[in-house]
């Protein structure tokens, strides 16, 4: 809801100025000074992880028992149907359902297994996302392009809006929850 003073205010009482959802040619023109800091530890991890997956692809392939194979499809499903899906992204994110400590702390595990950052690290930033989608709060953009959207956003610093609108959102669920702050 837009009041006479140009600001939003949302369902957790959020305000953000009118003016953040910028139309596509203001978006445009905005982006033409975005300039990318790369932060090149994150490159080199990347790297190094798409080279080790690629081998351990052939090595699954041609040469790993049936057993690590099974092993390899199931640490895949703990960590991204269980860690990703039911825990970072449904529970923590979301709120869609509630969870008792000992299946809390299995998601934990498991979202660790999935290596994609910390669990409060993942909702704050998939909260930003819905909350300010395709702008330049939103952390993986895609009008920054499919790149971008999908791996780029983990290899340069936040757009600042993003740090900036991030730290307004109520993330105080979060930070009540002693698994949140155990693996934070």
């Amino acid at each position: 809801q837009v009041s006479a003073d140009n600001t939003v205010t949302t369902c957790k009482r959020v305000e953000v100025e009118a003016t953040d959802f910028l139309d596509k040619e203001e978006y445009e023109e905005d982006e033409k000074k975005l300039e990318n800091e790369i932060v090149w530890v994150n490159v080199v991890i990347f790297s190094i992880l798409h080279i080790a997956a690629l081998y351990g692809g052939y090595l699954l392939l041609f040469s790993a028992k049936w057993q690590t194979l099974l092993f390899t499809y199931f640490l895949s499903v703990v960590g991204g149907v269980l860690g990703i899906a039911a825990g970072a992204h449904r529970l923590w994110s979301h709120r869609s359902y509630k969870a008792k400590l000992p299946l809390r702390i299995l998601l934990m595990i498991a979202n660790t297994l999935a290596w994609q950052n910390s669990l409060y690290e993942w909702a704050r930033d998939h909260r930003v996302h819905h909350k300010f989608g395709e702008t330049n709060a939103d952390p993986h953009n895609s009008r920054r392009g499919f790149f971008f959207s999908h791996v780029g956003w983990l290899l340069v610093k936040k757009h600042p809006d993003v740090k900036a609108k991030g730290s307004m959102l109520d993330m105080s669920d979060l930070l009540a929850d002693p698994v949140i702050r155990f693996q934070k």
